[in-house]
């Protein structure tokens, strides 16, 4: 498990607050894009994310 410092992460949404999206370190955009390594590669990320967002949706 690693962790990070973002002046643009808001915690309580869990929000990019300069791209005004959800926070996927590593993502275009970020301020951590060029900065750091990640396992996990951001796209990968972001379509898991984007996943959950279509299953929780589905089961309301």
């Amino acid at each position: 498990m690693s962790s990070f410092s973002c002046q643009h992460y808001e915690v309580a949404a869990d929000r990019c607050l300069l791209l005004k999206t959800d926070c996927v370190p590593g993502r275009k955009g970020c301020v951590l894009k060029n900065t750091c390594k990640f396992a996990i590669p951001a796209e990968e990320r972001i379509r898991r994310k984007e996943e959950e967002k279509r299953q929780r949706h589905e089961t309301i």
